[in-house]
């Protein structure tokens, strides 16, 4: 009996470390002035990822934006990332973010992130990168 609870929390440890991981790194613009310090879900991630650069315009009522991500990690990582909009007074426009999109940073590279607004009443966005879990995953009932 004494050996049944450090099993079960062994098998729950277990469990919870086979899950993807689905938080990350992020930037926030903020009435056109940029965050200086990165929202950190994800300390590891934060270690191996550096927004270097984020630049917007105007293109037909739209904000458009180019997000700059560079690896400071020496191997390839997989990752995800995803924009959100929000519009003057920073409500999120419901059912216009994007899709999580899937991306591959090699070892040092870097790559830039476009996003576009998806109306013209969204002037300010955000952006979040996670890392995609490369061990095969596995769904028991």
């Amino acid at each position: 009996m004494k050996y049944i609870l450090p099993v079960i929390a062994l098998i729950m440890l277990s469990a919870c470390s086979s899950r993807p991981v689905t938080s990350g790194i992020g930037v926030e613009q903020t009435a056109n002035a940029y965050k200086e310090q990165l929202n950190v879900n994800n300390p590891q991630l934060a270690k191996k990822l550096l927004i270097s650069d984020v630049k917007t315009r105007q293109t037909n009522n739209l904000t458009d934006v180019v997000v700059t991500l560079a690896s400071t990690y020496k191997k390839s990582q997989y990752l995800q990332y995803q924009f959100n909009w929000f519009d003057k007074d920073g409500f999120v426009i419901k059912g216009n973010h994007s899709p999580w999109q899937a991306l591959t940073l090699f070892g040092f590279a870097k790559t830039q992130l476009a996003g576009l607004a998806p109306s013209s009443n969204a002037v300010t966005f955000s952006l979040a990168v996670r890392e995609v879990s490369t061990d095969a995953q596995e769904f028991k009932d």
